[in-house]
């Protein structure tokens, strides 16, 4: 073993997104992996930003309870609207932040079904 830490679903890591805009801009956000395989890795994007969004958008919003033992900095959400696929390596350079919770993930799962 290369010391390389292991995977696995419900860690918190910080990724480098590109911008919505699709210029060439990044920038880093936490992500929650949710699934990966041996070259790609399937997340949410977490977000502090939750007050000024519309109703619609908010009730996609999960909001982490156990934020501050997850390793998030703020009180956080994890935006279930839309999953993203990047590349394993990419988000492996960094060590995790963190993790969701036993408790939090239940309540995520339970949240995404309804």
């Amino acid at each position: 073993m290369d010391g390389e830490r292991l995977m696995k679903p419900m860690d918190l890591y910080i990724a480098e997104m590109e911008a919505v805009d699709k210029s060439d801009n990044k920038y880093s956000r936490p992500v929650l992996v949710v699934a990966f395989s041996a070259s790609t890795m399937t997340i949410f994007k977490i977000t502090s930003q939750y007050k000024k969004k519309p109703p619609q958008v908010k009730s996609k919003y999960y909001p982490i309870k156990e934020w501050e033992k997850a390793g998030l900095k703020q009180q956080s959400y994890v935006d279930t609207i839309k999953t993203y696929e990047m590349d394993k390596k990419i988000i492996m350079k960094r060590q995790p932040i963190g993790r969701l919770t036993s408790s939090d993930a239940r309540n995520l799962f339970k949240f995404i079904e309804q």
